[in-house]
């Protein structure tokens, strides 16, 4: 295996052209149209190298994004395996994650030392969970709501009942129960 190089830059040329650079390398790897062409260029030459960091540069200068790439980086960043999330089954994905995403999953994947990855599948699960909950809450209230005012259809255009009304709704359903009973 060649040797691994810490970080593959991209980064903005004075012509309008992407350039991609290993860390420490006199000169460009390779240049590039657009920016997306450079970043994959700059994935493949991480994996290559046994793993880095891809580090995007805006047209200044400054860092945009940074994203490690390749098993091996990876692997050297994590403490033991015993903190890895659990290996779920199902079919596998490649997604673009908004960047205010990815910041987040980066501080849940530090702080729980685990991979950006794990961090993502983690909250993906805990935002399905909620997702289910809020859908139950929502059949909830549209069943109790139907209750106390039967034959409205569209709950959020309704009025609420006035207290009186309420009552009265409150009172029809407890005779109704007494007469059933008896």
């Amino acid at each position: 295996m060649k040797s691994m190089s810490t970080e593959v830059h991209i980064s903005r040329k004075a012509d309008g052209g992407w350039a991609v650079q290993r860390q420490g390398a006199g000169r460009e790897t390779s240049v590039h149209k657009t920016e997306a062409e450079a970043v994959a260029a700059g994935r493949r030459l991480a994996l290559k190298s046994g793993g880095a960091d891809v580090v995007v540069h805006r047209a200044g200068g400054r860092v945009r994004d940074r994203d490690t790439v390749g098993a091996a980086q990876i692997d050297a960043r994590k403490p033991s395996v015993t903190s890895r999330a659990p290996r779920s089954e199902g079919p596998r994905t490649t997604l673009r994650v908004p960047s205010a995403l990815a910041h987040i999953a980066d501080r849940l994947a530090k702080e729980l030392e685990i991979s950006r990855n794990d961090a993502l599948l983690r909250l993906a699960t805990r935002g399905a969970r909620l997702y289910e909950q809020e859908q139950r809450i929502a059949e909830l209230r549209e069943r109790r709501w139907a209750a106390v005012v039967p034959g409205v259809v569209d709950i959020d255009r309704a009025d609420f009942p006035s207290p009186e009304e309420a009552r009265a709704a409150v009172l029809a359903a407890r005779e109704d129960v007494t007469e059933s009973a008896g």
